[in-house]
Order: C-alpha cells, then sequence, then structure tokens
C-alpha cells in the first residue's frame, strides 16, 4: 500500500510533504510545522466549503494548537499565527498527520 505522501493526488501538495518528511527525518521541526500548515491552509483555499457555517467551527478549532493557531481573517482567509519558533519532535508529527489526514480526506 502506497504510503500517505504517495497518496496525495495533487504534484505540489505531494511535493511539500515530501520536504515536510525529510525535514521531519532531519529534525528540522519548525519547517514541518511550516509546511503542514502551509498545507492546511491552502486546502481551506481550494474548498473554501470547509470555512462555512458549522464546518468553518470544526476546521479551525481542530487544527492543532501546539505553538502555531490557525485564524480566520475578517474577509474570511485563514492564517496561521506563530506563537512560537520552536517545535518538538511530537508536536510537528501531530501536525502533519493531522494536515495529511484532512487532505486525503479532502481528495487532493
Amino acid at each position: 500500500m502506497p504510503s500517505k505522501v504517495d497518496r496525495i493526488q495533487d504534484d505540489a501538495l505531494r511535493g511539500s510533504f515530501a520536504d515536510a518528511q525529510a525535514a521531519l527525518k532531519a529534525g528540522e521541526y519548525k519547517k514541518v510545522v511550516e509546511l503542514s500548515s502551509a498545507a492546511y491552509v491552502e486546502l481551506l483555499q481550494r474548498k473554501p466549503e470547509m470555512l462555512q457555517g458549522q464546518e468553518q467551527f470544526m476546521n479551525v478549532v481542530f487544527f492543532p494548537r501546539l505553538g502555531a493557531h490557525l485564524v480566520v481573517n475578517n474577509d474570511g482567509r485563514p492564517e496561521i499565527v506563530w506563537d512560537r519558533e520552536k517545535f518538538s519532535f511530537s508536536e510537528a508529527v501531530t501536525y502533519f498527520e493531522f494536515t495529511i489526514d484532512k487532505l486525503l480526506k479532502a481528495g487532493l
């Protein structure tokens, strides 16, 4: 069975997650969080229905809040707000797995 990264349909997002996976192995945990968070924002921009009504609440509240969190601006655009600069392995894995699962569920 292909890995989660290999199952991502979009070439750019798959490449981004391959980079995030390499960063995870290299101990570059902030880079993992940056790439994963950017991919989640990209997902929300491509699937604006995920930011409508109850879906918005679920997709914002359940995004990890381990040093970087998601907000929706007044204009409806999602944005990552950084609370700190350093992340642990487990925090990086949390962002990575959360986002890749959401991408796969969305069919990207």
